[in-house]
């Protein structure tokens, strides 16, 4: 199976993506160009772009295509892992990719780094999500006028705050439901 990416200057390029498996949950092309519709060119281009649960990298891909100047992604999974280095080699993109097998929780413990665009898009199944973005909301993670973007199923109910996060914005697409945060200062 391979997925396309939405937009941008890898348009209509497709990437591998992992046997359909427990867990494998690609993000839908809707999700995607509504995702990156709504954030908009100005929070991608030039930005720098954490991709956390990133499976395939299709969303790290899609920030990539629209012009964020780097773009981190976080798998603990090997064999997803090395598919998304095989996708960084296929597209080319190794001057903008860097590609860390890691759980999230240990990723975001050792950063030092801050973004200005976080997309979040774990397993529906699993529920870190108290702890990863109370982790990036009282870090310091995402820098103020970022967006953090959270794919998670719509049977989920997130806070309104973490830390600094504060919840913009919801869309629902299906089975799934979109939260979009941002820095509040106060």
């Amino acid at each position: 199976m391979s997925i396309r990416i939405s937009g941008g200057r890898l348009k209509g390029r497709l990437i591998g993506s992992p046997q359909v498996a427990n867990g494998v949950r690609p993000t839908t092309e809707r999700v995607k160009l509504a995702i990156f519709s709504i954030i908009s060119t100005c929070s991608v281009q030039d930005k720098s772009v954490l991709d956390l649960y990133s499976c395939t990298g299709a969303l790290g891909f899609e920030a990539i295509s629209r012009g964020a100047s780097t773009v981190d992604m976080v798998e603990k999974n090997f064999k997803n892992y090395k598919l998304i280095l095989e996708n960084v080699k296929k597209l080319e993109v190794q001057d903008v990719a860097k590609v860390y097998k890691s759980t999230v929780r240990d990723f975001l413990n050792h950063i030092n780094k801050k973004y200005e665009l976080i997309l979040v898009d774990p397993p529906f199944e699993l529920n870190e999500w108290e702890n990863i973005l109370m982790n990036i909301g009282q870090r310091g993670i995402l820098n103020s006028g970022g967006v953090l973007v959270a794919e998670h199923s719509s049977s989920l109910s997130l806070e309104k705050k973490y830390g600094e996060l504060e919840m913009l914005d919801q869309r629902k697409y299906g089975d799934s439901l979109v939260s979009f945060f941002e820095v509040c200062n106060g």
